[in-house]
């Protein structure tokens, strides 16, 4: 079943002894923290695991303008990135160094490079019930203080969350083999060069 935003904070809200909010734009105070804390609790949560539901890949060709030092190419990253799970080559092969610096990958691999990554997923839809969980808990661990002045209960949340991250990330990595990023039409690029 699909959750919402709104559903999301509202378990970290009632899970606190808060009442329910019916929207993020509701003038309470717990409305106004959901407001302002749930996209860095999103993104915060997604970038620590690699989530089925937040994985992507892309192919990237180099900037024009090459590197001031140390690095021969540099990849302007998605818009939507948050975290780098793989980056390979034209050939399939896995790229072992470089560096990430500004929203730009660094390396000295020829263009393009394909990237595996997790990406800034905001349609609350595509998230897995335990990841959902795993939000609530996280967005409860961040109001707990806020709301009710206790850093025990903050404390206590953020324990609870890190259980339900914990289950979380299990579930999902046993739903399949890590995703490839090996180009599916290298070999035919590479033939048609010959």
């Amino acid at each position: 079943m699909a959750t919402s935003v709104i559903e999301i904070c509202n378990n970290a809200l009632l899970d606190l002894g808060e009442d329910a909010i019916m929207s993020l734009g509701d003038e309470t105070k717990a409305a106004g923290l959901c407001n302002h804390r749930w996209p860095a609790i999103r993104d915060a949560v997604l970038r620590a695991h690699p989530w089925n539901c937040a994985m992507a890949q892309a192919e990237l060709a180099a900037a024009s303008a090459a590197p001031l030092w140390k690095w021969e190419y540099k990849y302007i990253l998605p818009t939507d990135f948050l975290r780098i799970i793989q980056i390979v080559s034209t050939g399939g092969d896995t790229i072992e160094d470089w560096e990430i610096q500004s929203g730009t990958i660094f390396c000295n691999e020829e263009a393009p490079i394909f990237i595996s990554y997790v990406r800034c997923e905001k349609d609350s839809k595509k998230y897995d019930a335990l990841l959902t969980e795993a939000f609530s808990a996280r967005l409860a661990a961040a109001l707990a203080y806020p709301l009710s002045g206790s850093t025990a209960l903050a404390q206590s949340y953020w324990k609870t969350y890190q259980e339900k991250l914990t289950e979380a990330r299990g579930v999902d990595a046993r739903e399949g083999v890590p995703e490839s990023v090996t180009p599916t039409n290298w070999l035919g690029a590479k033939m048609g060069v010959l």
